[in-house]
């Protein structure tokens, strides 16, 4: 008796040890702190896939992002959107590439910080002086004795809370308008940038903080950018 003819389905790929180096470069990316703005928890850190390995996601950098278990578990039960997910990757990458990999989370300080709370010399104004280049931050003189001991008070500015509001709450479309320019996803017709395959995630570059796009890599090297 002929045995019947069965089809073979082909099996999505399984999750692969990531390299160390792979892992390394998304912790650092993340300052080693889980990448949810309302966390920030520097516990024990899982490598989330952005583009599931299910769905033929890859393993590269772009395509990976660092969260604690609780967020991780977050996510798996839907109370974390992957809308979020793109929001958080964008910062992140966005941040640590045009200023240093403490500027997220000074940015986030100051925006818990009352107004003048935080006062500084002139070294101290350094380290914020990218932010406040970029209009993230901004600083006013508070005293001067003849010019012995000169402090200023460095405060986020209303773009800088603007920018970290929309991080917190996940909102691509808040962080798009934020920054200027075209919203990831929207309609071509309106001069804003379709993201048909992968959902928008995009970054600032690094001279006027304007958002480009980077690459979400699958597990055959094939991407998606636009500039």
């Amino acid at each position: 008796m002929a045995k019947k003819a069965t089809k073979t389905q082909a099996k999505p790929r399984e999750r692969d040890k990531l390299p160390l180096k792979t892992k390394v470069i998304v912790l650092t990316e993340s300052g080693y702190r889980c990448a949810v703005p309302n966390c920030r928890n520097i516990l024990a850190l899982d490598m989330h896939h952005i583009w599931e390995v299910s769905a033929g996601g890859g393993d590269d950098p772009s395509n990976l992002i660092a969260l604690c278990l609780q967020c991780h578990g977050l996510y798996t039960r839907g109370t974390i959107k992957a809308e979020s997910i793109y929001v958080y990757k964008a910062m992140l990458v966005a941040i640590t590439r045009a200023f240093d990999l403490e500027a997220i989370d000074r940015l986030l300080f100051l925006e818990s910080c009352s107004k003048d709370f935080l006062v500084v010399s002139g070294d101290g104004l350094l380290h914020f002086g990218r932010l406040i280049a970029a209009g993230l931050a901004s600083v006013c003189q508070k005293s001067n004795n003849n010019w012995q001991i000169v402090t200023y008070a460095v405060n986020i500015s209303d773009k800088g809370r603007q920018l970290i509001l929309a991080w917190k709450r996940g909102d691509r479309t808040r962080l798009r308008k934020v920054m200027g320019g075209p919203i990831p996803g929207g309609n071509a017709s309106r001069g804003v940038t379709d993201f048909p395959k992968y959902p928008g995630v995009f970054v600032m570059a690094a001279t006027n903080i304007t958002v480009d796009t980077f690459e979400i890599t699958g597990s055959n090297g094939a991407g998606s950018r636009s500039g």
